[in-house]
């Protein structure tokens, strides 16, 4: 039996029941061909709604890297040719933002040394000290941190005879930067021991007073902060302790603030004590695991939070906390203060984790710069109108403009992410595409500003200096807004983690 048979052609519509008079209704333009019929049919109708958006997306990119083309044309009734401006911006910020995911990472390359958990590290042009430089900071007299410093620079210069001749000089630069970096914080360590451990180290450098080979190699006096071992650790909490608790033993029951100010006392030694803990196993786990790759945020998890703080305080009260000195607006409903303890709690633990793990700084950011794009289009658009009163412009032809604006910015950060990209894949096989990428990077960042005056020139006429100064006003504004608007929007994902 044939597929007409089967599937007799309707003589009225399915959707509003008007008479046919041919392949659509002349009523409501709904087909006359049924997808759910036929595999055939339901392809077909993919690919014909798929290449009829996909042309137009083309048509009006190509068109968008024309300053003002697009918009001007659709301003003056070109809009079949074109993707609508609103439609064409969710497109291109969704895309732009799902890629930069895959491809913006902050924070695995910082530029230079740092001191943060982990085995010294020479990668390339940079050195990454690790607890190496920790070390050299917190030793207690000038032995020790010139013992420090010639155990690293030995570990230095055995990776520099360990370099093959054909490797590049980079690895070089490297270790040499690598010397001079522990140099520096050696030599300013012994410079604050001779300070803090000898009265007469002035006049000993003026040459006024002989130089003491005693008082050289003595040592600062033990504490929380600087202990070297845990049994020495929990003798030095110990010590502090007893006072404290003999004092909470003579306070009276209904006194409070005494109270309340003896259990801070106690939890903040408490505090710097774990924190101390913490940096020593994992001290000693650095030593014994050797050049296993680490991440703070892992070692924190096993081992506690190395790094040390004061606490959140506000207004230079005493430090936070929900249950003891939690943030109470005056006049605000028990529930909000409640509510905003929490998020305050959340918050303070999310930007702990974030400073182990950059990478959800980076998550934080890329998930606030949309919200805060579509937040501040009608504001850019409001300020064209203010700027432009005189034009005869309505404020949804100004936004027209404001969303084409902005659907250029996510194409040019889309080229610019998917190069990131490029840059992470190609450049480690050949390292002048690194140039390359660099420079076209550069370039995409120029033309934006350029783009956007040229676009404001082309599509409301006025003369340079208008334009210029219009240009400015509004950039001017915009970029404050987005620069709060962002900020605000990311403190917000930090605490939404």
């Amino acid at each position: 039996m044939s597929e007409a048979q089967d599937h007799p052609t309707p003589t009225h519509c399915e959707n509003c029941a008007a008479p046919l008079q041919g392949h659509y209704c002349h009523q409501c333009g709904q087909s006359i061909v049924n997808p759910l019929r036929h595999a055939g049919h339901a392809l077909e109708e993919v690919f014909e709604s798929f290449w009829h958006l996909d042309g137009r997306i083309f048509r009006t990119v190509r068109d968008l890297l024309s300053p003002g083309r697009v918009a001007l044309n659709y301003l003056r009734g070109h809009r079949v040719r074109y993707v609508p401006p609103l439609r064409l911006f969710v497109i291109l910020s969704v895309l732009t933002f799902f890629i930069a995911q895959f491809t913006v990472h902050f924070g695995e390359d910082d530029g230079g040394s740092y001191k943060g958990n982990g085995p010294m590290v020479i990668d390339g042009k940079k050195v990454r000290l690790g607890r190496t430089g920790e070390r050299i900071e917190n030793a207690r007299s000038v032995s020790e941190v010139e013992s420090e410093r010639a155990q690293a620079l030995k570990e230095l210069e055995q990776a520099r005879a360990a370099i093959p001749v054909s490797v590049p000089g980079g690895a070089q630069v490297g270790i040499a930067a690598g010397i001079k970096e522990v140099n520096a914080i050696a030599d300013k360590r012994v410079a604050e021991l001779r300070e803090r451990t000898r009265p007469d180290a002035a006049a000993e450098a003026a040459g006024i007073v002989a130089p003491s080979q005693e008082e050289e190699n003595a040592a600062l006096p033990a504490t929380i902060e600087n202990a070297s071992s845990l049994a020495e650790l929990e003798a030095l909490r110990d010590e502090r302790l007893k006072p404290l608790q003999a004092e909470r033993a003579g306070i009276a029951a209904g006194n409070a603030t005494a109270l309340a100010r003896n259990a801070n006392a106690i939890r903040d030694i408490n505090r710097r004590a774990g924190c101390r803990a913490a940096q020593l196993q994992i001290d000693h786990a650095v030593d014994t695991e050797g050049a296993l790759k680490r991440k703070a945020a892992t070692d924190a998890q096993t081992y506690g939070d190395g790094e040390c703080n004061e606490g959140l305080t506000f207004f230079g009260n005493a430090p936070w906390d929900a249950e003891t000195n939690p943030v109470v607006m005056a006049g605000a409903p028990e529930f909000f203060n409640r509510w905003l303890n929490k998020q305050i709690g959340r918050g303070y633990t999310n930007f702990k984790r974030a400073t182990q793990d950059p990478s959800l700084y980076e998550h934080a950011a890329l998930s606030a710069v949309p919200s805060a794009l579509f937040l501040l289009v009608p504001m850019f658009a409001l300020l064209l109108k203010l700027t432009y009163l005189g034009s005869g412009r309505g404020y949804l032809e100004h936004l027209v403009v404001a969303l084409y604006s902005h659907a250029y910015l996510c194409l040019s950060l889309l080229a610019m992410f998917l190069m990131f990209g490029l840059d992470a894949w190609i450049s480690p096989h050949w390292s002048g595409f690194g140039w390359i990428a660099g420079i076209l990077e550069a370039g995409l960042w120029l033309w934006m500003p350029i783009y956007l005056l040229l676009m404001q020139k082309r599509v409301y006429g006025n003369g340079w200096i208008v334009t210029l100064l219009r240009y400015l006003v509004v950039g001017g504004c915009y970029f404050f807004m987005l620069a709060f608007a962002v900020g605000f929007l990311m403190i917000a994902s930090l605490v939404r983690m």
